[in-house]
């Protein structure tokens, strides 16, 4: 096994924990995740297993090498240190990330994103809850900042792990005293949090994943620490969750 991945398995673990350990001390809401992480684990491995699956047969090579003939931009960027080719894929796939979270809150599309919405009990394993149409689609955005700007393997690992440890990290139940501070710069737990309350004088705002700009330009930014205890999600039967699961 290639001792990146090791490496960088090791390091999302040791995130999960610490985020995990810092729920404990300073949650923004009680609850006991014991009572929904047995669901979250059977639910979330189904829909990884199945994303992993699906998305090696439909992005192969031949598919991200089309993409990358389209919008690459080649030896023209050649020249550009990495990490800048990388931030800026990030800042190009963030923003096409925010346009299709709106697009899935359309009628038309909300089956893809209505399990991630299901989460009752928001924390950082829960945000992994997610139908393969959701995880298909809102990886593509990410694959096109990727590709045009010439994204090496190595660097699109790190992509990739810095993508997880930023859902970790949204969906945390954690309480910060900087949090409405730094909703203004990247989207924090609370941030998120309001994403998900039902209620519908909040519903359709904070889109973001990374930075939390897309939405103050766009008008779809909330701060609101008042609803930070309000009714999210819905209980599902397990009947429902294998339509859901997939996104239909």
């Amino acid at each position: 096994m290639d001792l990146n991945l090791i490496f960088f398995a090791i390091f999302v673990l040791l995130i999960a924990l610490t985020i995990h350990f810092l729920e404990d001390k300073y949650p923004i809401e009680d609850f006991k995740r014991a009572s929904t992480i047995k669901f979250d684990f059977i639910v979330i491995l189904t829909s990884t297993l199945l994303v992993f699956f699906i998305m090696d047969h439909l992005l192969n090579e031949r598919i991200v090498s089309f993409i990358h003939s389209l919008v690459g931009l080649g030896e023209s960027i050649s020249s550009w240190p990495s990490w800048l080719r990388l931030v800026l894929a990030l800042v190009i796939g963030d923003f096409g990330y925010y346009l299709v979270h709106r697009m899935m809150h359309l009628p038309s599309f909300w089956n893809t994103h209505r399990f991630h919405h299901s989460i009752v009990k928001i924390y950082w394993f829960s945000g992994l809850r997610t139908s393969f149409l959701n995880s298909f689609i809102i990886r593509i955005p990410y694959l096109v900042g990727f590709q045009i700007f010439e994204v090496a393997y190595k660097e699109l690992l790190i992509a990739s792990i810095l993508l997880i440890i930023v859902n970790f990290w949204i969906h945390a139940n954690l309480k910060l005293k900087v949090d409405n501070f730094l909703s203004y710069l990247m989207i924090t737990p609370r941030f998120h949090r309001l994403h998900h309350v039902n209620d519908e004088q909040v519903a359709g705002n904070n889109f973001g994943n990374i930075f939390s700009i897309w939405d103050h330009v766009f008008g779809t930014a909330i701060i609101d620490e008042s609803w930070d205890k309000s009714e999210k999600g819905e209980k599902l039967k397990w009947k429902e969750v294998y339509r859901q699961i997939i996104g239909i």
